[in-house]
């Protein structure tokens, strides 16, 4: 207690405190949807677990998804809905909680730094890290695939870089991480698998064992979970391959061709990414594991014919730690020729300064659903994935707090595109009108309608509340009587969606 706080771990703590407050700020200002999966495969059952209703889709009526993700999702909800009216305070609860997992990839690269080129390349791998634009949009966000990031790098490292922990624990413990990443994202297997056998080599009694110890104790976990939540165990794990492969049901989302991740890269990065590509070369020599896995990551997603980029986001981390490294060669190869330390300190601004310029103009511009562009800068932050479906999110969230709702109606709203009861949060039918023949049928089943289309002429009664953009908030006096089979689980279980 009466030792000096080091200035580099001054440095890492302020850096972390950042990043936190990027990533929560972020989602609190930005609330959007980069897609469906992140409220209706994880916060929307983990919503029903916490408050017993939500909007149920096939995944988990033919159980292909684990239990597990949303059910600790659920605890945090449970825990955090005191700190905000309505859904506010759980969703802030769940971007804060998410926002914490994500600083173990700044940790990493902070070590991995250390570890390669000393304090000043652990200093520019975290910095880099702390504030990549695609770190502080995802990291927040409740894909399985972005949490099961948050676990495989600190389980890489870990199974390389030797501590102060003893071999065997070591290992042990790098296996329990990647053995709940592989378990939160099977898809991982090839890459964990590489690393694996990276690590291990020939020893098997003093590394294979200990490291499957370890990766076996989550899995068994994720297995038993299943068992109790669905009709045996690994049920999540085993349907999920043959649904989604063998009866191709992935394909009916869309179908892309091999090359189409490194298209959302370019998309993404736009011309910079051959200098981020680069210094990744570069940083490669260093740590030519994490270049192999994050290719692998990408070329066994690539064969898959689904594609979506998120799938690929543990190879971006692993991407940014290796550029990371090549910009400290570079500037450490620079400040060798400066004997004045204020020139040195001028250099590494620079650099620092030019990843955080970097990184803003790449989030103006951040719409990888656009067509490619090679532009810098964007000239309209509305049509980035910051606001993606914001207006929708906004308004069910204010509709979360009123007292007299009684049912809702989703006019020209996608339900997928709504943010389901994880907004709305109130314990009340939400009927989907998609035609205006609807209204006429439906209409005795909610007072209080959403749509981002003009109401009927005919149905005057229902008068504007509120607009966000487009999407408005429609309210007409009386009650509501339930009416059977066309609340939006009736209309998923029949469309098999």
């Amino acid at each position: 207690m009466n030792r000096r706080v080091k200035p580099e771990y001054l440095l890492l703590g302020i850096l972390i405190i950042i990043a936190l407050m990027l990533r929560v700020g972020m989602a609190v200002k930005f609330p959007n949807i980069f897609w469906a999966d992140e409220i209706f495969q994880s916060l929307e059952p983990a919503h029903r677990l916490a408050f017993g209703h939500g909007i149920v889709t096939w995944e988990f009526r033919d159980g292909i998804r684990s239990w597990v993700l949303p059910g600790i999702l659920a605890g945090v909800m449970s825990l955090t809905s005191w700190m905000g009216e309505g859904s506010t305070g759980y969703l802030i609860g769940v971007n804060i909680f998410l926002s914490l997992l994500s600083l173990s990839n700044i940790l990493v690269a902070y070590l991995w730094g250390k570890k390669i080129g000393g304090t000043i390349t652990a200093f520019i791998c975290a910095f880099i890290c702390t504030i990549w634009f695609e770190f502080i949009y995802f990291s927040p966000k409740a894909f399985t695939e972005v949490v099961a990031t948050h676990f495989l790098l600190p389980g890489v490292y870990l199974g390389v870089e030797k501590n102060s922990f003893s071999s065997r624990n070591r290992l042990c413990l790098s296996g329990c991480l990647l053995g709940i990443s592989l378990a939160l994202r099977i898809h991982f297997i090839p890459a964990i698998l590489f690393t694996v056998v990276y690590i291990c080599r020939k020893d098997w009694r003093n590394k294979w064992l200990p490291m499957m110890l370890g990766m076996i104790a989550p899995i068994l976990i994720f297995g038993t979970v299943d068992g109790f939540t669905w009709s045996y165990p690994f049920q999540s794990f085993w349907l999920n391959i043959w649904v989604n492969l063998v009866e191709g049901r992935s394909k009916l989302y869309g179908v892309s061709p091999w090359y189409e991740y490194f298209i959302f890269l370019f998309k993404s990065w736009s011309w910079l990414s051959l200098p981020i590509i680069i210094l990744a070369l570069i940083g490669s020599r260093r740590l030519p594991l994490l270049a192999w896995s994050a290719l692998i990551i990408i070329l066994s997603h690539s064969l898959l014919a689904h594609k979506e980029y998120r799938f690929i986001y543990p190879a971006l981390p692993m991407v940014m730690i290796l550029a990371g490294i090549g910009t400290s060669e570079l500037v450490l190869s620079l400040s060798r020729r400066w004997d004045s330390l204020p020139k040195k300190i001028i250099a590494i601004f620079l650099c620092l300064a030019l990843w955080t310029t970097t990184s803003i103009a790449l989030l103006s511009r951040f719409n990888i659903y656009n067509s490619l562009s090679f532009s810098t800068f964007g000239t309209n932050l509305e049509i980035t994935h910051l606001y993606g479906v914001t207006n929708n999110l906004l308004a069910l969230q204010s509709l979360s707090t009123h007292k007299n709702v009684c049912g809702l109606g989703l006019w020209g709203i996608n339900w997928a595109l709504s943010g389901g009861y994880t907004y709305f949060h109130q314990n009340v039918p939400i009927y989907p009108v998609e035609k205006a023949a609807d209204f006429a049928e439906l209409k005795a089943g909610f007072n209080y309608i959403i749509g981002n289309i003009s109401i009927p002429s005919q149905y005057q009664n229902y008068t504007l509340q509120k607009c966000w953009q487009g999407t408005c908030v429609y309210k007409r006096p009386g009650s509501c009587s339930q009416i059977m089979e066309r609340d939006i689980n009736s209309v998923l279980k029949k469309s098999g969606n």
